[in-house]
């Protein structure tokens, strides 16, 4: 069989768009297989104190980049309104300098002493706190005798962090937050736990508040955030994460993508899994709601319930740890709320009618704390961006002050990066030849290179189509070609006749193993919610940044190259190829010459846009913690 010009060829069962799935999905397996292993042969209450210790560590390793000082609330109330069982409070408050929290503080007209208290926090709704499905939970938990504080998410309600026209989605805002935070060392979920840790200060600053009696409740992101607030607060004393409780490996299995709040950096570096976020609060009371037909598979809530229960018993408190199971989809319908409800009425001993039913809930109108255009309109009030540009700069003038050697760069970099300098050159299979779809090109030669166990990707080489092997194609002098979505695409743009020594290499992610899998709404590389966005944030939550695996996957090409015969290696790159080519160009431990075909953004260029145009598998994390890419461009061409 012959490949022809201009048509598909099929691609190599070792390099196709399920390759990452493939990998990722074994990873995540093997490391439920550790976790669950550990809590099976867990037998005593010291082994469960093992475990929670564990967990905690974890959490605490995860959620390292909170500011090192609380700054001063600076909570003032806006207007108080009066409903025949509660006031509601129009409050704001600050949780870090500038950056200011929309709420809403319920406090109930009866009651002995002081109240429990309970942080809600909605899903991914436009209007936050004041979404008409969200505010049923606060009234209601007011009306029983609970204070409540209900506060915006970034980016939602009254705090929205994007304006004009093309404005991000909810999950796609976050997303993109992500990926200009993670280039601080930050991420989106650190600054959204942090919000909710303030407004538990801001519960405890009301003298109505009994600090013994907080809960935190939240639905879909808001469930997130619950259990990520709690995991992080030991001033939580009963939680009830709704519609999100699950297993990671399940979402992995199940080609879910999540938020990027929802995947928090380096969490199964260590071995973690989700149950660890409950796990990090046991023995306090912890009630999951979960719905049968969630996209959040329940079979992960069933796995995650039964490991949390054994735990729970062996610390002798199992009637702590429950779950109730709604009929519906992703949502929180009123069988769970209902459950949430009876959770706080029975932790809480509010001795409310158990019978009560939600009555008529305040509007739109009496729930806005500000005119429109929310916080971007406050005097002095600073959005995300404006924080992370601050910071950017300030990591410069760090940078700048305290230059590096190469070798003190490369040494960071390897560290930035999470990879070691390949030791041997990969091995590789001599695959059938292909065309590139521009018409009348020479044929591309190609070879899959296992760069990890059963993980391949494709090196392709400029050739005749009849002479096959390595041997074939190299000579002393090569230029390696890192594609800006395909090499298939691209190369044949770069000559129309076989020139022997010209590669191209489709690193993990890109061309042949381009992934087929995770699509939300279209099959598009930058789309803020989709395959490679996914796959990028499960490189972050293993502390393996996929930008990490793909200048691992050149520095081995470059070596097998070298090993094969080429004495001088040039690094051409477009695009996206860009980034592992300079990273590249820098580690190798011998030097090789650079081409940028197109104009460069940096790091602290993309993150101070109002939307980086450069994807999260593309940054390191922390990486303007050690250096920019320009600064790296002068190692490179000063060599």
């Amino acid at each position: 069989m012959t490949a022809q010009a201009g048509k598909e060829v099929d691609r190599s069962l070792a390099v196709n768009g399920e390759t990452l799935q493939r990998y990722y999905q074994n990873i995540f397996r093997e490391n439920m297989l550790r976790y669950r292993e550990a809590v099976k042969s867990a037998s005593s209450r010291k082994d469960a104190l093992r475990l929670v210790a564990a967990a905690r560590e974890r959490v605490k390793n995860s959620f390292n980049a909170f500011p090192a000082e609380k700054c001063e609330l600076n909570a003032r109330t806006l207007e108080t309104v009066d409903f025949p069982e509660f006031t509601l409070e129009k409050v704001l408050f600050e949780s870090r300098r500038n950056f200011t929290v929309t709420a809403n503080f319920y406090l109930p007209k009866k009651g002995n002493g002081k109240f429990p208290a309970v942080l809600f926090l909605s899903g991914h709704a436009d209007k936050a706190k004041a979404d008409s499905s969200y505010v049923k939970i606060p009234t209601m938990l007011a009306r029983k005798g609970c204070a409540v504080l209900a506060i915006d998410p970034i980016h939602q309600g009254e705090r929205m962090q994007f304006f004009g026209e093309n404005v991000p989605g909810l999950c796609p805002g976050h997303n993109i937050l992500n990926r200009q935070l993670l280039a601080l060392g930050e991420s989106i979920s650190d600054w959204r736990v942090w919000d909710g840790i303030r407004a538990i200060d801001y519960l405890l600053s009301r003298s109505e508040v009994d600090p013994a009696r907080i809960g935190v409740n939240g639905n879909s992101g808001g469930g997130t955030l619950t259990a990520m607030i709690a995991a992080n607060d030991d001033r939580v004393a009963a939680t009830v994460p709704s519609c999100y409780i699950t297993t990671f490996l399940s979402n992995v299995e199940n080609e879910l993508p999540v938020d990027g709040e929802q995947a928090p950096r380096g969490f199964l570096a260590n071995g973690g899994e989700m149950a660890d976020l409950l796990l990090a609060q046991a023995p306090r009371p912890v009630r999951i709601l979960s719905q049968s037909a969630d996209f959040f598979d329940v079979r992960g809530t069933n796995e995650t319930y039964a490991m949390l229960k054994k735990i729970y018993t062996l610390l002798g408190k199992p009637e702590n740890i429950s779950v109730v199971y709604g009929p519906d989809g992703h949502g929180y319908g009123p069988e769970l709320r209902r459950s949430a409800y009876e959770f706080f009425d029975a932790v809480f001993q509010l001795n409310s009618d158990q019978e009560m039913q939600e009555g008529e809930q305040p509007i739109y109108e009496q729930l806005c704390c500000l005119p429109e255009g929310g916080v971007a309109k406050l005097p002095g009030e600073k959005l995300v961006r404006d924080l992370i540009g601050e910071k950017m700069t300030e990591l410069k003038k760090v940078r700048t002050a305290q230059p590096k050697s190469h070798e003190e760069m490369q040494k960071a970099l390897i560290e930035v990066l999470n990879i070691t300098l390949p030791e041997k050159a990969p091995h590789y299979r001599v695959l059938r030849p292909v065309y590139p779809k521009s018409e009348g090109t020479a044929p591309l030669m190609r070879f899959a290179l296992e760069i990890e166990p059963e993980l391949f990707v494709t090196l392709f080489a400029a050739g005749d189509g009849g002479h096959f092997g390595l041997p074939a194609v190299i000579s002393e002098k090569v230029e390696l070609y890192l594609p800006h979505l395909s090499c298939r695409d691209e190369m044949g743009n770069l000559s129309k006749e076989p020139v022997r020594g010209r590669f191209g290499l489709d690193y993990r992610g890109i061309g042949e193993s381009e992934p087929s899998s995770c699509d939300q709404w279209n099959h598009d590389f930058t789309q803020e919610y989709n395959y490679d966005y996914h796959f990028a944030s499960l490189g972050i939550m293993l502390g393996q940044p996929m930008i990490g695996r793909r200048v691992y996957d050149v520095l081995l090409a470059i070596k097998l190259l070298r090993e094969n015969g080429a004495k001088e290696i040039t690094l051409r790159a477009a695009g996206y190829g860009m980034y592992p080519a300079i990273f590249a160009a820098v580690l190798s431990p011998e030097p090789v010459k650079l081409v940028l075909e197109d104009r460069l953004i940096t790091y602290e260029e993309a993150g101070k846009a109002i939307i980086s145009p450069i994807p999260q598998s593309f940054v390191p994390t922390g990486i303007l913690k050690v250096a920019d890419l320009d600064e790296l461009l002068t190692f490179v061409y000063n060599q």
